[in-house]
């Protein structure tokens, strides 16, 4: 098989595998204004639901992005997709917010099992420009997320609808497997794994070494706060905020969700036809996410407010790609892909879910124009944080 039939076909198995994860994830966002305007939950006890997924899925991030490195990715991909359909199966039916909150738990954990071992996969059996473009499409999944979401909430109530996307999480769970397995045995996929390794410190301390990567822990954080807990909180911004019905503030949030996953793309010309400057092109993205973010606390007409509100985004978005899409995929030689992404993925979610507390209690104590704000510091500090780096933007 060619290089690029290699790449391609490792591209579409993981890309397609990457789509559960992130539209499971986003299945409670998309359906929190009907759960509290039915009083099946208030925007607190989502809140806690939203931040344990995130606790428990970057402290999965960080095992299990080491474990990555040392057990076969297909394994971990499987129980991943399994635990997290079987905890997609349950939530509708259980009954109290206890459980509730365990299985958000568990469903971070197990989702936490599939990035590491996928970006491993496509590092090591790919040359590293073919990784970065299949890593932008990686990426396009994970922006996708939240608008196949938002179309299982157009097409199904709430217990439908999270019943169909746990089944449909469980057959992925089998079909990749499968796949996975196939691909090994005919040399398609390719990656070393140390089956006698032993998990300890030099292995985590070792990830430190890596080039920038103490800068990219900041943008870490800052992204995964921008594609994670703003994205949550946009629905209900839509509709209690800017007042739009609950059908046409899903719709509105699906099409932000499209215009977002094509920013990987965007970002990836953009660095090819600019040299490659990485801290540069962070340094006006994070700017203008700032700039819209502010200029729409002032915007009351809704329209406008929700395409300054799309725009902002999008330039966080480009930050959010030169990290997943670009520098990580460059690491393909030290053979500790997992093991970075793992580092990274648990630092933003620590981030994030603290994040999301935090956006919870200045919306209820100070209201929307607070939460804002905070959107608006995320750009203001990713602005700073790009004069910690040199203007060379190579990752490896």
């Amino acid at each position: 098989m060619s290089k690029t039939k290699r790449a391609l076909a490792v591209g579409v198995v993981c890309i397609v595998t990457y789509v559960i994860n992130y539209y499971l994830r986003n299945m409670l966002s998309v359906f929190t204004p009907d759960l509290t305007g039915r009083g099946l939950f208030d925007e607190g006890q989502i809140a806690l639901m939203s931040s344990t997924y995130m606790c428990f899925y970057a402290g999965g991030q960080l095992v299990n992005g080491f474990l990555g490195d040392i057990i076969a990715p297909k394994k971990m991909i499987l129980a991943g997709l399994v635990l997290a359909g079987g905890m997609t199966l349950l939530f509708p039916i259980l009954p109290s917010l206890a459980l509730a909150v365990v299985c958000f738990a568990v469903m971070g954990f197990a989702l936490s099992m599939l990035r590491g071992p996928l970006m491993k996969m496509i590092s090591e059996s790919t040359e590293p420009s073919e990784a970065r473009l299949i890593c932008v499409f990686l990426s396009f999944a994970s922006f996708s997320g939240p608008m196949i979401a938002g179309i299982f909430a157009l097409a199904f109530e709430f217990d439908i609808a999270y019943f169909v996307a746990g089944g449909v999480a469980l057959l992925f769970a089998i079909t990749s497997f499968v796949t996975f397995a196939t691909m090994e045995k005919r040399g398609v996929i390719k990656y070393t794994v140390k089956d006698n390794a032993k998990f300890d410190l030099s292995i985590i301390t070792s990830v430190f070494k890596i080039e920038k990567i103490g800068f990219y822990l900041i943008v870490a954080c800052l992204v995964e706060i921008g594609a994670t807990t703003i994205s949550f909180w946009i629905p209900t911004y839509l509709s209690s905020h800017l007042g739009f019905e609950e059908s046409a503030a899903t719709v509105i949030f699906t099409v932000i969700s499209a215009c977002r996953a094509l920013m990987p793309f965007i970002t990836l010309f953009i660095f090819n036809k600019t040299g490659e400057n990485d801290r540069m092109m962070m340094r006006i993205s994070f700017s203008l996410s700032a700039v819209f973010f502010i200029i729409s606390i002032f915007v009351t007409v809704p329209m406008l407010n929700v395409i300054l509100l799309m725009v902002a985004l999008m330039s966080m978005s480009c930050s959010s790609s030169l990290l997943w899409s670009i520098y990580i995929p460059g690491l393909g030689k030290t053979g500790k892909v997992s093991g970075v992404n793992g580092v990274l993925d648990c630092t933003g979610y620590i981030a994030a879910a603290v994040a999301n507390l935090l956006f919870a209690f200045v919306m209820s104590s100070i209201g929307w124009w607070g939460v804002t704000v905070l959107w608006a510091a995320l750009g203001v500090i990713g602005f700073g944080a790009t004069f910690l780096i040199k203007k060379n933007s190579r990752a490896a």
